[in-house]
């Protein structure tokens, strides 16, 4: 098992994914922030605020394990210099720069609420800073040197994350805020309804977003898939390229023949995949919509999106593993 979870590079898993979250979550934050600087709510800004306080938290987690990936932590330092060619010296500072913004955002909300504008201008920048982040990630994946992850599906499929697991962390713990909420208090009290009012309108649109997302992360899948089992035929269609590093073009068929390999040795890791990253994103999406604009009850949306959030975070987790076991040093 240790084997398989260093071939796997689960460290880089469980990094790469927990920023991407992040980013998305981001997203969503400063999406409404940035409403609220339109139409003021007391209620609406609570919520906002708490969901702040997921981004650092959860950014850190990841920068901590991605330092279990490094042979000798200490001279880390040494992989900023060359941040003018190479793209995971740029990684490196987008995302210390990304983790530095949302730590402001996050103080600016808690300790100086009153600083709008402010906290608006800075969750802007952050969102942007945090696509960028993304877009590093991705490039260093862009390398002749591993024609498996060498297409443009790769930035998609970082995206694809981003976009369905921020919205659903964000609210899975608005939804968590709101049970509490209704558990403290009397009823008949108009917090709990005026916070619920808010609530489902949260849901209804996150509804389109996860289903944007999934759309968006499963355009990925499909095109890295067919990326990989294209070369794959073209390399058993070539004689002699099949199975060994064979010269110039023949190269590159071979690498995707034994990628495509890896992904059939691995085939429950792609299901769990499709199933939980798409599929659970795509119909929680579609349910939140209908429910949410039916009336539908708060704690079974709110039920959902937890139980979401954790079944399409495996199938992440899974689709990155599998992602890293494919481009592996072949020759």
């Amino acid at each position: 098992m240790a084997e398989w979870l260093h071939e796997a590079q689960y460290s880089l898993v469980v990094f790469t994914v927990l920023i991407q979250v992040t980013v998305g979550a981001l997203w969503v934050l400063a999406a409404a922030d940035l409403q609220l600087a339109q139409a003021p709510d007391a209620v609406r800004a609570r919520f906002t605020r708490l969901g702040s306080a997921l981004l650092v938290p959860v950014a850190a987690v990841g920068l901590l394990f991605s330092t279990t990936h490094l042979g000798r932590p200490l001279l880390a330092i040494r992989a900023l210099r060359h941040w003018e060619s190479s793209w995971m010296s740029r990684e490196i500072w987008a995302t210390g720069l990304f983790f530095g913004l949302i730590a402001l955002y996050t103080v600016l909300w808690w300790w100086r609420p009153e600083a709008g504008k402010a906290r608006r201008s800075i969750g802007a920048l952050g969102a942007v800073v945090g696509a960028a982040t993304i877009v590093t990630q991705a490039m260093i994946y862009l390398i002749p040197g591993r024609p498996m992850w060498n297409h443009w599906s790769t930035v998609v499929l970082f995206f694809g994350t981003a976009l369905t697991l921020g919205p659903l962390a964000v609210a899975a713990l608005h939804g968590a805020v709101w049970s509490g909420l209704r558990s403290r208090t009397r009823a008949g009290d108009a917090g709990p309804a005026e916070a619920g009012a808010v609530l489902r309108t949260s849901y209804r649109h996150v509804g389109p977003a996860l289903l944007a997302g999934s759309v968006v992360y499963g355009i990925g899948l499909l095109a890295r898939l067919s990326h990989l089992f294209g070369g794959a035929a073209a390399a058993l269609a070539t004689p002699g390229a099949a199975g060994k590093a064979a010269v110039g073009g023949e190269t590159v068929k071979t690498a995707l023949l034994l990628g495509q390999q890896v992904v059939a040795m691995n085939s429950p890791l792609l299901w769990l995949e499709i199933s939980l990253a798409v599929g659970v994103p795509a119909l929680l999406g579609v349910a939140l919509w209908t429910l949410s604009g039916q009336g539908g009850s708060l704690r079974s949306c709110g039920q959902l999106v937890a139980a979401g959030l954790g079944l399409a975070l495996l199938g992440n987790l899974a689709g990155r593993a599998l992602f890293y076991l494919s481009g592996q040093p072949w020759f």
